[in-house]
């Protein structure tokens, strides 16, 4: 899976893209209309608005906004069919967030820049290379609320 700011960057061959539905870098109608064919993966940086993904880094979402974005925005969707994006170094914070607030966690698609594809346990995603035009990163054979989309 792929994912950039600018969609032209992504290669023209990715079956597999995620975009953002909000914020200044909002692409998912370019990714759409460049990527017919493709699953594309909605990811909100806002814990106010409706995506598959949420976005946990600074500038974007927080660990507590996590559990809000899953018990209020998203309230409607079972935890188990979201993911929060986070750093590895960010994880333990945004579990022990849900942890705190008694609430069930969501999937996790982890940042670990290591050029390493093994997607750590726990996690049904792993964002593993990046450069300077798109992000790479290996997903599981069954992710849970983008293949049952």
């Amino acid at each position: 899976m792929y994912d950039a700011v600018t969609p032209s960057n992504i290669p023209g061959d990715a079956t597999m893209i995620a975009g953002y539905a909000d914020g200044l870098f909002a692409n998912i109608p370019e990714i759409k209309h460049r990527f017919p064919q493709a699953t594309v993966v909605s990811i909100a940086v806002r814990p106010t608005t409706p995506a598959q993904v949420l976005d946990v880094e600074p500038g974007d979402a927080t660990p507590a906004d996590a559990v809000e974005w899953c018990t209020k925005t998203m309230a409607s969707t079972s935890n188990k069919e979201l993911t929060v994006y986070c750093s590895s170094s960010a994880w333990p914070s945004v579990r022990s967030a849900f942890q705190s607030a008694h609430v069930t966690e969501p999937n996790y698609w982890i940042a670990h820049y290591d050029g390493d594809p093994s997607i750590p346990s726990g996690a049904v995603a792993k964002q593993y290379a990046s450069n300077n035009d798109f992000d790479t990163s290996v997903v599981t054979g069954n992710w849970p609320g983008v293949d049952s989309a």
